[in-house]
């Protein structure tokens, strides 16, 4: 075992760990999780940080796929939250995502991706890279956001008792959650917009043609018509609840299968 893979597995179980302290507070009597947590979780993004690029960075060529991405996925995602957390309070979204992401974090393990000739990795390439990146951690985000205001909206309808009761109890108010959701929304249409725009400079330079009919580039670009009329109707029409919850659902499952449910299928039958 290498110390990249032991940094991997201890940024997995401190992510873990924060994560279940998290949520196991939102489900107590007391204020909230302590702030202390924060810095396990520092500390396991500089593990993480560490492993990656050992991993990933080579003498001359670069090991990339489906398991690096989801990793580096989480990686981002931790960061944008770790940040807001700074800026505002602990909160449970938060513990779900850490969750999330040790899993995540420990899945370059499982799958090893394929060696890519660094000469291949321009400038303008590597930028695609980290901007097509933000975008999924962004909508990961937006993700759990969806499916916590989901879970709200029901149990407004038919309410509920338990610990899931006072774990939903300690997020915002609805349509405090809704106005949240859609500004993470709005920077994930903007990501999902730069890197199609720096995509297709970085097909330009390496195939000489700014648009290739392929299946990555024709589901971002969908993904992006889905999130933009969801945008759209938002601030046309005034889409809550459902209406806009579907549109979301719609684009951010377009948005997975174009890069990671094509090199998920990819990795198993390589």
């Amino acid at each position: 075992m290498t110390i990249l893979t032991i940094c991997t597995i201890i940024a997995a179980i401190l992510y873990l760990g924060s994560g279940m302290a998290i949520i196991g507070s939102m489900k107590g009597e007391g204020s909230g999780a302590s702030s202390l947590i924060r810095w396990p979780v520092l500390a396991g993004l500089v593990m993480q940080g560490y492993a990656l690029h050992g991993e990933m960075f080579g003498e001359g060529a670069v090991n990339f796929g489906f398991g690096f991405a989801m990793s580096e996925m989480f990686f981002f995602a931790v960061i944008i939250l770790l940040i807001e957390t700074w800026i505002h309070r602990l909160h449970g979204q938060f513990g779900i995502v850490l969750i999330a992401a040790a899993v995540g974090t420990l899945s370059p393990l499982l799958f090893t991706g394929q060696v890519i000739p660094s000469v291949e990795w321009t400038t303008i390439f590597r930028w695609h890279l980290l901007l097509a990146i933000a975008a999924y951690a962004f909508l990961m985000i937006a993700f759990v956001h969806a499916v916590l205001m989901a879970l709200i909206n029901r149990r407004l309808k038919s309410p509920a008792v338990g610990e899931t009761s006072k774990f939903l109890d300690s997020m915002p108010a609805l349509v405090v959650m809704e106005r949240i959701f859609f500004r993470i929304v709005v920077v994930g249409f903007l990501f999902i917009t730069l890197t199609l725009i720096v995509g297709a400079l970085a097909t330009q330079e390496a195939k000489g043609v700014y648009f290739l009919f392929d299946h990555k580039t024709i589901l971002t670009w969908l993904a992006w018509v889905f999130f933009g009329i969801l945008l759209a109707g938002r601030r046309v029409a005034g889409w809550r609840a459902r209406t806009a919850l579907n549109w979301f659902w719609a684009g951010f499952v377009v948005f997975v299968v174009a890069y990671f449910g094509y090199s998920f299928i990819q990795e198993l039958v390589r």
